[in-house]
């Protein structure tokens, strides 16, 4: 099984965020976008173990992901209040966020296009948010 360390995950935020950030300002909005896309990324690259979170933020939905250690969210600067706080936290600490529901990983680039979809105007935007995700974000 291959985990995350730290440096790792954090690394893995920043690449998502700043890929989000360029689409909507401060990721508002691509949250489920993101976290789907790239927990379909880290479970291609071997990692176990994940599932992706979603809790009220008190304006919508919000999504994360989640490991056996760390959880990463990676569009949390939306939240001007929680601009201070870590993108990446170890599971056994209380999030900025209460988890309601867990959804499967994508298990396909076709899954992850679907799952992402949503969030965009059209087909074309989300073709470029997944590949401008999977060219940005590296193992």
């Amino acid at each position: 099984m291959r985990t995350l360390s730290h440096q790792e995950a954090t690394r893995l935020a920043e690449q998502t965020a700043a890929v989000a950030e360029a689409h909507i300002p401060y990721g508002s909005g691509l949250g489920a976008p993101a976290s789907f896309t790239l927990a379909w990324l880290m479970a291609g690259a071997g990692i176990e173990d994940i599932r992706v979170a979603s809790g009220s933020s008190g304006m919508g939905d919000h999504f994360w992901i989640e490991t056996a250690q760390w959880r990463i969210d990676p569009t949390l600067r939306q939240f001007s209040h929680l601009k201070h706080r870590s993108l990446v936290e170890p599971v056994t600490e209380a999030g900025s966020f209460e988890a309601l529901k867990y959804h499967n990983v994508p298990a396909s680039r076709e899954e992850a296009v679907r799952e992402v979809s949503y969030g965009f105007r059209n087909a074309v935007e989300t073709e470029a948010f997944v590949n401008e995700m999977t060219a940005a974000v590296s193992f």
